[in-house]
């Protein structure tokens, strides 16, 4: 063993490795020390300020100056020391591009029967290699160093693993040569390293390749293919799909199960340019899958939670990348299949579309509507739930069955609510409870009244016990749209545990009756949301309390107590005597304790407040600069806050409110759906089963479609492939294999006129009266 490494100036790591190296270059190995804290800093990728680092893990190393040679009795000679080559050296000539500095490396390495790959040649804090190091230092799209090293690679036998070495710290973790040569855009790049037999799989899994909620990363699939069309490098999807060496996977999946399409919907922010990107790169994956592979269905691909991209878009609030997949209508015959929408027919700004509902309507398992309604956390999925096909299919659905029964609750829980006030108005008031049953009819109608409210408190209470064990709804959730659920249920618990405190003797049972009574009316609220302008008021009423009154409350109880604390301090004294000997009337009742001096200063809140109780106070006018200053604060300044930050909540809300509207009721919806028998949901299923036009094998292409039909002023003139020929004539099925080109007015107008004359000589049963009706 070697001097140095026998250096005791560091403190041993828990790890020992063992390598070989010569005296040469043992000098690689010197300790660096770690930062004042003793930890580890994070490392960048590749800096040109900050150089590699030099602590390397201890090592047992053999010189090789010590060892016996045939026909020569001692050491061999050393090696020339200009040819000897150590890490800085090499990351140095690859960084400057010197191709004439590594001339000799070849001879260096086979004479030391070393590899570009060994441990010396790395940053041990990232596990950098030279070429991860040239990777990072093109000049015009290039290193020259780079042919270099591969070729040393291959005569050397190990270019899988140079080619293929990746990045080892956590933060970095398995990004390959591949993975930089396509984050630099290089595409010569990526062939050559193809060419000498890089992973197209490679994984690059480090927490600067996870998605974060703080800090700066980039999720971006790991893989190279997914790296690729999140950067928008279509050429470089197209070769990495077909190439003469390797070809990626469409179906390859990330360590969280997430393919390429998955990887597009997270990289999707909302804005218009992403937008742009993401769905165009979307797209042309989705055509090329069909010329790789006519068979595979990519979208229908789940990642480890069972998310499919339009599901995991719905679930993230990806809202334009989600309306785009719904909307998807692609008019090229050999791609249409891929299409959600089918225009049927079309009437200069009147469209009639067929939506594709697979995974979107509930008689799937795990359906959008469903992961939009009770599975998203996302702040914006309100503004899903108005998409079409959506927005028309929760239509249909609260029209074809949901109304009458939501009505029919709504009238249930108005009769229990009068029986329970009215039980509770005629409750005893002499002696104490439980009370004896005396056989009046009095008597006999409140035990009916309480066993009736008893038994609806108990299915209320496992209504929502249901509730949150199926939802299991987060915060977030329950503060967009689960305030009624949260007040249900503590009606319920309340109600429950008056009635166990009646049967205690206990006269608290009242108290906790009343004020379950005061929650059961207003959680009549809920029902408003069965009506578009009662419903939008609640949703008003909603968002003002938890963004206005809460924070208005924290601020004003601040106030209170810290003023009620100093008002009482202040009246504490000792009571003076008088000039006659006598002591002083102490000081008004009114701030006499913490309880009470805080309900004097809120009478000064309502401008109820007396200021003429306080002339024997000590510091009288130090007192009523006190309450003045309480006055200001709360009265003037907080009340008036109050009202304006109420006044531009609504403002702000006020286009919002109905979107949050329907999606409080889509909730009402597929909740009054859940219950439903099984035979009832088949028979109120949305949507008809009809063949869209062929497959790529040829056979019909039959979809469980649901029709809209919808004003679209903004793309009248866009070149639309129809199903039906004629407006109104939805009974005919038949694909247009081309599509066709809108014609003038005048064309449209004849052949209305056309049309009207052949309706008049057919039967007056064989026509439908509106596309709707068929």
């Amino acid at each position: 063993m070697s001097d140095s490494d026998s250096d005791g100036s560091q403190s041993p790591k828990p790890r020992l490795n063992l390598e070989f190296h010569d005296k040469d270059t043992l000098a690689a190995f010197d300790k660096a020390g770690k930062t004042s804290d003793g930890k580890k800093e994070k490392p960048p990728m590749d800096s040109a300020i900050q150089k590699e680092s030099h602590d390397y893990s201890p090592v047992i190393g053999i010189n090789f100056d010590f060892l016996p040679k045939p026909n020569n009795g001692n050491n061999p000679p050393d090696i020339d020391p200009l040819k000897i080559y150590g890490r800085d050296r090499i990351f140095h000539a690859v960084t400057n591009e010197d191709v004439e500095d590594l001339a000799n490396l070849q001879y260096y390495l086979e004479k030391t029967m070393k590899c570009l790959t060994n441990k010396e040649f790395k940053d041990p804090s990232t596990g950098k290699t030279c070429l991860l190091k040239a990777m990072w230092n093109l000049k015009n799209g290039m290193n020259g160093t780079i042919p270099l090293l591969l070729e040393i690679a291959e005569k050397g036998d190990y270019l899988k693993d140079l080619v293929n070495a990746a990045y080892t710290n956590e933060y970095y973790h398995g990004q390959t040569a591949l993975h930089i040569a396509i984050e630099k855009r290089n595409l010569p790049l990526v062939q050559l390293l193809m060419k000498n037999k890089a992973n197209v799989h490679a994984k690059a899994d480090g927490a600067f390749f996870q998605k974060k909620k703080k800090g700066v990363s980039f999720y971006f699939g790991e893989l190279p293919l997914s790296l690729a069309a999140c950067t928008n490098q279509l050429n470089m999807v197209k070769y990495l799909l077909n190439n003469p060496y390797r070809n990626a996977d469409l179906e390859a999946k990330d360590t969280h199960g997430n393919t390429v399409l998955h990887a597009l919907v997270l990289v999707a922010d909302n804005t218009e340019e992403n937008t742009e990107i993401v769905t165009r790169m979307y797209d042309e994956i989705l055509k090329i899958s069909v010329k790789v592979n006519p068979e595979l269905k990519l979208e229908e691909t789940t990642n480890w939670e069972g998310l499919t991209p339009l599901k995991l878009a719905a679930k993230t609030g990806k809202v334009e990348l989600f309306k785009h997949i719904l909307q998807r209508e692609i008019t090229e015959p050999e791609y249409r299949h891929l299409s959600r929408k089918f225009t049927e027919w079309t009437y200069g700004p009147v469209h009639a579309s067929l939506y594709d509902l697979s995974s979107v309507d509930t008689h799937e398992r795990d359906s959008v509507l469903e992961t939009i309604v009770f599975k998203s956390n996302a702040s914006n999925r309100h503004h899903m739930i108005v998409l079409e096909p959506i927005n028309h299919l929760l239509e249909e659905k609260w029209k074809r069955f949901a109304a009458r029964i939501f009505y029919l609750k709504f009238l249930l829980y108005i009769l229990y609510m009068i029986i329970f006030t009215v039980t509770a108005y005629n409750r005893p008031l002499k002696g104490q409870p439980p009370f004896p049953f005396e056989g009046t009819t009095k008597d006999s109608l409140r035990l009916v009244g309480d066993i009736i409210v008893m038994f609806g408190a108990v299915y209320i209470l496992i209504c929502q016990i249901v509730y949150f064990w199926k939802r299991r709804p987060s915060l977030q959730i329950l503060m967009m749209d689960g305030y009624f659920e949260i007040l249900f249920f503590l009606q319920a618990v309340i109600l429950l545990c008056s009635g166990i405190a009646y049967l205690a003797g206990s006269e608290v049972y009242v108290a906790l009756m009343v004020f379950a009574l005061v929650i059961g009316w207003v959680n009549m609220l809920y029902y408003t949301r069965g009506f578009q302008q009662t419903g939008i008021y609640s949703v008003m009423i909603q968002k003002t309390i938890l963004r206005d009154m809460l924070r208005f409350l924290f601020v004003y109880l601040v106030f209170l107590f810290g003023f009620a604390a100093a008002l009482v301090t202040l009246t504490g004294e000792a009571p003076q005597e008088a000039a006659n000997g006598t002591e002083q009337s102490e000081t008004a009742s009114s701030y006499g304790g913490l309880y009470i001096t805080s309900l004097e200063l809120f009478k000064f809140t309502i401008g109820m407040g007396d200021l003429e109780f306080n002339e024997n106070l000590k510091f009288k006018h130090f007192f009523m600069f006190l309450l003045i200053l309480y006055v200001i604060l709360t009265y003037i300044l907080l009340l008036n806050m109050l009202i304006a930050l109420m006044s531009e909540t609504v403002n702000k809300i006020s286009n919002e409110s109905k979107n949050i509207w329907k999606l409080q009721r889509a909730a009402t919806i597929l909740d009054i759906e859940r219950f439903l028998p099984r035979s009832l949901r088949k028979r109120f299923k949305s949507g008809h089963c009809l063949s869209v036009g062929p497959t790529p094998k040829g056979t019909p292409d039959e979809r469980y479609c649901f029709r809209v039909e919808e004003m679209v002023w903004g793309s009248w003139e866009k070149n639309l492939a129809n199903i039906n020929e004629e407006p109104g004539d939805t009974e005919k099925g038949k694909l247009m294999s081309l599509p066709k080109t809108p014609k003038g007015w005048s064309h449209w107008v004849a052949k209305a006129r056309e049309k009207s004359k052949e309706e008049e000589e057919l039967p007056l049963n064989s026509v439908s009266t509106s596309p709707a009706d068929v």
